[in-house]
């Protein structure tokens, strides 16, 4: 992490201001007041005031500290796809690569958080799923094999050989912490009654559901929790102007993942919800169904069984792994038991768990 005075000094160095006012398309300056909003390993976020004729205004810059695996696909999508790309992003203003010597340096527009701004209901997600949507039927199979050039080489391709040993990965560790689980005091009696259909259930991954590959890709976020879903406005009662950030995860793989993270994993943690979970993720998939086919897409698959499947996919190659191990590092595990009960529950009904 850099402290103010030295990236100021570097943007009068790199000649910053005149970038993004030629970008921006009027005169601006970075003031020196900077504020640091996150610092990882693998990034840095900061919010900086653009001064302008008109007033001041905030955007986002970001530093990458390398080009590791997730920081590549994120810096792409800005760079190469942002044509493809730019009505589900924020505005792009200006990206600098190889600033001291690994770093790549993105300018962009600062969007608000829905969280945040609102006390979030589930009558909100009829104004995010149209965007969705959207983004599904924009890239979905042919659309992306068309646009090719723009991911080959560097996107993530969810039934890639590649891919698929990274999903092996997981379930055997995934199995692994089944078996200490079955023996932890914390957990044993919750799991002992779906143990053995669980050990026997992973025997076939790591994917479970070739139904899912056959319902369409897309590009999907991967990561579509509440502070990754940006909106300047979210006072009408309408579908929203939506603008995803934080795309590190993002992939070509089933459309419906997308779904799982943005409903289902969200209905999880709010147990007040959950009374009405039927009505929750049966509306919510009515309205993604709908909006699919306003854009020409119809799944050949029951769309309810096709989120069924997506959770229980997600769940079996990643969503149990870490839930458990949240629960070995005493970080947590809080979902393990509604997991179970999914896997039991759904996995019975389509024919899986036994």
């Amino acid at each position: 992490m850099y402290d103010s005075k030295t990236l100021y000094g570097s943007f009068q160095k790199l000649k910053t201001d005149d970038k993004l006012s030629q970008s921006i398309g009027k005169k601006v300056s970075i003031e020196p007041s900077i504020e640091c909003l996150k610092s990882t390993k693998r990034s840095s976020i900061y919010k900086l005031s653009v001064k302008a004729a008109t007033g001041p205004f905030p955007i986002i810059f970001k530093i990458y500290n390398s080009t590791n695996y997730k920081n590549e696909v994120e810096i792409n999508l800005y760079h190469k796809a942002y044509p493809v790309m730019r009505e589900f992003l924020p505005k792009i203003y200006l990206i600098e690569e190889k600033v001291n010597k690994d770093e790549t340096w993105v300018f962009m527009e600062f969007v608000h958080q829905i969280r945040g701004q609102l006390t979030f209901t589930p009558k909100h997600f009829d104004y995010i799923i149209p965007t969705l949507a959207k983004l599904h039927a924009h890239t979905y199979e042919d659309k992306f094999k068309k646009q090719g050039d723009v991911w080959k080489s560097w996107l993530p391709v969810y039934d890639s050989t590649k891919m698929k040993k990274e999903r092996t990965k997981y379930v055997n560790k995934t199995v692994d912490f089944l078996n200490e689980g079955v023996k932890d005091k914390r957990m044993k009696d919750v799991l002992k009654p779906y143990h053995k259909s669980l050990i026997k259930l992973y025997s076939n991954g790591p994917d479970f559901f070739p139904e899912l590959l056959e319902g369409g890709s897309s590009i999907t976020h991967g990561d579509l929790h509440m502070q990754n879903i940006c909106s300047h406005d979210v006072s009408k009662e309408a579908p929203w102007n939506i603008q995803f950030i934080d795309w590190e995860s993002a992939k070509f793989a089933p459309s419906m993942l997308d779904m799982i993270v943005l409903v289902e994993i969200l209905l999880a943690f709010r147990k007040d919800w959950q009374p009405r979970g039927e009505e929750i993720r049966t509306h919510c998939v009515e309205v993604y169904t709908m909006e699919m086919k306003k854009h020409g897409i119809d799944f050949k698959t029951n769309p309810m069984d096709l989120y069924k499947m997506a959770y229980l996919q997600r769940t079996l190659e990643k969503g149990l792994h870490t839930q458990f191990r949240r629960l070995f590092e005493d970080r947590g595990g809080e979902l393990i038991p509604y997991h179970l009960d999914k896997i039991s529950t759904w996995g019975k009904e389509l024919g899986v768990y036994k």
